[in-house]
């Protein structure tokens, strides 16, 4: 027996058979379709084309950069590599001419001096194949590596001060952190390719602590846009990484949980790294 039997005297014979919940079964497939999982962004979802003009060679190009604010920052490592959730934003900070070969970070894009564009001119551009200017959807980690060794060069080549130069030479580090963490470690080619990004990730390392280190005792702040104990903290933690120089790397760490000027967050952070390297120059010792 139904719900609506006996009202077929009425008229209503044909609605015997509703469904009473049929009603809020269909308003809670609406409710949880709305509340739905929004879509995952892909990498290109972060990008747009941003214009240029060489400082060298006055020609305007475009090229794949990072959204501004788009991105969330999930997390710095040691290192201060930042970890945005969908993109790894190291891949596209570095400006690259596609016509005379002119390389250099984002930070450091600006006017150069006539001497300093004669340097490029000379030494880079007079040699550089013309690239294709099509922008690809993204940049590959190859590529990207290929970038920063450009603008490594270009530093050289103009004569870049000492905290540039390492600051390019972190974040090729960064660089290769991530394509490491993206890798496939089950093909013969993949193994390949990460034994060697470890070894170039560890070089790279190495020469951005000489680098900050020069920069410490011969440039004003700021450096690469850090302060002095910004750049103590990193000096310590690059010394944490490389096993090198562990003397100067526990003297600048316990100077920075010394600070006055220094905020929490970043005692917090050298308070480990300084834990961490005791530890190794205690087994160092042993």
């Amino acid at each position: 027996m139904g719900f609506f039997d006996g009202l077929e005297s009425l008229g209503l014979g044909g609605l015997g058979k509703v469904d009473i919940y049929a009603e809020e079964e269909a308003e809670k497939k609406k409710e949880e379709k709305k509340v739905a999982a929004p879509k995952k962004h892909e990498e290109k979802d972060f990008l747009l084309d941003k214009e240029f003009e060489c400082p060298v060679c006055s020609k305007k190009f475009k090229q794949r950069t990072m959204r501004p604010g788009k991105a969330k920052l999930l997390n710095q490592d040691r290192i201060l590599r930042p970890i945005f959730d969908g993109i790894d934003s190291t891949k596209y900070d570095v400006i690259l001419c596609p016509f005379c070969g002119y390389a250099v970070v984002s930070r450091y894009y600006a006017a150069l001096a006539k001497p300093h564009r004669q340097l490029i001119k000379d030494n880079i551009s007079a040699n550089f194949r013309a690239m294709s200017t099509d922008l690809p959807e993204t940049i590959e980690y190859e590529e990207a590596f290929t970038r920063y060794k450009l603008a490594l060069l270009n530093a050289v080549v103009r004569q870049g001060k000492s905290s540039e130069k390492a600051f390019i030479c972190l974040k090729t580090a960064w660089l290769l952190r991530a394509w490491l963490e993206n890798l496939d470690e089950d093909s013969i080619e993949g193994k390949k390719l990460i034994l060697s990004c470890k070894t170039q990730e560890k070089e790279y390392l190495k020469n951005a602590l000489e680098g900050f280190m020069k920069a410490r005792t011969t440039e004003p702040a700021p450096y690469a846009g850090m302060n002095e104990q910004t750049l103590d903290y990193l000096i310590g933690a690059l010394c944490v990484e490389t096993g090198e120089h562990l003397q100067d790397g526990s003297r600048v760490l316990a100077a920075v949980l010394s600070s006055a000027s220094a905020g929490e967050k970043l005692k917090d952070r050298a308070r480990e790294a300084l834990l961490e390297l005791r530890k190794e120059m205690k087994d160092e010792q042993a």
